[in-house]
């Protein structure tokens, strides 16, 4: 899930790890130097949001990371941040674009992208969703209708995504079997 505003999502908070407050991330960006040492970030949990100072940083797997911020000290605040969010500024996001690969793009960029299938407009992409293998665009066409898309080279040609345009060529049948199992 991508949030809606001026923010940039770069891991969630699983849960917590020992006393000291050290946090269990599942880490959403590819840029793990947003998460050196006196970097700020942001926590939003259902309960608000508040900014930390990061003081230490360890991985600890493919997608797995143990997170301390300045001011969470003990297991209760950490729980206390148990699902939350860890963002950045989408401005912090901008200014180390270059660090990105070079067909590697931010969600907020996808968000929003009009898609086009066989030439016509086929709708909008208004949501992305991390799945265990990947990730699947959530496309809602003109009738409301929503379609799930695997984010795949062989069915999304980003060619044109700085023109806010998604082409794709889903498999034979995908679209017709989410409409038929979406009629009532």
């Amino acid at each position: 899930m991508t949030t809606p505003d001026d923010h940039v999502r770069i891991a969630v908070i699983t849960g917590v790890h020992g006393l000291t407050g050290r946090l269990r991330l599942r880490i959403t960006t590819d840029i793990r130097e947003r998460f050196k040492a006196n970097t700020a970030v942001i926590i939003r949990t259902m309960g608000g949001e508040g900014k930390y100072r990061i003081l230490e940083f360890a991985e600890g797997g493919k997608r797995g990371a143990l997170l301390r911020l300045e001011g969470i000290e003990d297991r209760d605040a950490a729980l206390a941040l148990k699902g939350g969010e860890v963002l950045i500024e989408k401005a912090e996001a901008e200014r180390t674009r270059g660090l990105l690969g070079e067909e590697s793009f931010y969600y907020y960029d996808i968000i929003g992208c009009a898609v086009f299938r066989e030439g016509r407009e086929f709708g909008a992409v208004v949501d992305i969703l991390e799945a265990g293998a990947g990730e699947v665009l959530v496309i809602a066409d003109g009738r409301g209708a929503r379609y799930l898309l695997p984010f795949v080279e062989s069915m999304v040609d980003t060619s044109e995504i700085r023109n806010k345009r998604l082409d794709i060529s889903p498999v034979e049948g995908l679209f017709e079997i989410q409409d038929r199992d979406t009629v009532p």
